[in-house]
């Protein structure tokens, strides 16, 4: 387990973003296997309710928003 208390902010800002550019290689390799697979994946609207679409338009979008920066 990792001490946070005994981290610096610098060490913080690199642990954190490993993690997320971890997380995000994680969501790409799954969306590269469901499109080359031709499934589909499953989303959450902001209300809570399911959706479905195809993980190539999934893959597509994501990959739109890595380009504009706007992902998160």
């Amino acid at each position: 387990m990792i001490e946070f208390s005994m981290m610096t902010d610098a060490q913080l800002v690199i642990y954190f973003g490993r993690i997320e550019r971890g997380l995000q290689l994680s969501v790409l390799r799954t969306l590269r296997n469901k499109a080359m697979l031709g499934r589909d994946v499953v989303y959450a609207r902001v209300d809570g309710r399911p959706f479905v679409m195809p993980a190539r338009e999934a893959l597509r979008i994501y990959e739109a928003s890595a380009t504009s920066g706007e992902r998160r």
